[in-house]
């Protein structure tokens, strides 16, 4: 099991108030995977918000048919998979997650999340600036990356 502490390891909750904590912790489920196996792949319905527990994660985009490129690695406390909470109109995931280790996950649906939103909008707005913010540095990174990868 966890707790309100275990939740603020993750970087994107580690913003939030006790309370707040209280309400995320009642629609979080934890789950295992594997080195090697996917958590979901790019173009997936987006159901889930997902924090890294423990291992690492590695976020790949297709370049062509047979050619991914790892093009972020991530390690405990670090979100990913937010199209599940962006309102866009496919809600697809734009990238793949993939188990680089053995890895344990927080996992958050969707509309449980948004069903909170509506009821307490101020843990709405800190939860989505944070996420905005993540959001902004990925997108840096993959600029520069870009212009290694493609240049």
């Amino acid at each position: 099991m966890f707790d309100l502490q275990d939740l603020k390891s993750v970087i994107l909750l580690s913003y939030l108030k006790d309370p707040m904590l209280k309400n995320i912790m009642k629609v979080t489920a934890v789950k295992d995977y594997s080195a090697g196996q996917y958590i979901f792949k790019e173009g997936d319905y987006a159901h889930y918000l997902c924090a890294i527990i423990e291992g690492k994660v590695g976020l790949e985009v297709q370049k062509s048919p047979n050619m991914n490129i790892l093009i972020h690695t991530l390690a405990r406390g670090a979100t990913f998979g937010y199209s599940a909470v962006v309102d866009t109109e496919e809600k697809k995931y734009t990238a793949s997650a993939k188990a680089l280790t053995d890895v344990k996950i927080y996992m958050w649906r969707g509309p449980d999340l948004e069903a909170l939103f509506y009821k307490d909008y101020e843990m709405a707005f800190l939860f989505m600036k944070r996420i905005a913010k993540i959001i902004k540095s990925r997108l840096q990174e993959c600029l520069a990356q870009g212009t290694n990868i493609f240049g």
